[in-house]
C-alpha cells in the first residue's frame, strides 16, 4: 500500500478534466485507489465523487494505492491533479 500527500498545484482546484483523468489512471481495475480531503474519502475511479471533494488550489488530498500498479497509478495522478497531461 502506498499513501502520498500531494499539495494541489492547479489554480483550479478539482474541476472536471482533471478528476477525468485520475479516474482513467484507475481505470486497469488491478488497484484500489482513494482520495481524501478534510475527512472525505472518494473512490478514485469514480469521478463525481473525486470532484464533490471540492478541494481547492494549495490544499492537501491524500491518495492512498493498493495493488500491482500503486507508485505508477500515484504518479499519475499527481500529474492529473496539477495540470499536466496523463
Amino acid at each position: 500500500m502506498l499513501r502520498k500527500a500531494l499539495v494541489l498545484k492547479d489554480l483550479e482546484g478539482i474541476h472536471a478534466r482533471n478528476s477525468a483523468k485520475v479516474a482513467m489512471a484507475c481505470r486497469d481495475g488491478r488497484t484500489l485507489v482513494t482520495l481524501e480531503y478534510k475527512g472525505e474519502t472518494a473512490d478514485g475511479g469514480n469521478i463525481l465523487e473525486i470532484m464533490s471533494l471540492g478541494a481547492k488550489y494549495g490544499e492537501e488530498i491524500v491518495v492512498t494505492a493498493e495493488g500491482e500498479r500503486e507508485q505508477e497509478i500515484v504518479e499519475e495522478i499527481e500529474r492529473a491533479l496539477n495540470g499536466a497531461l496523463v
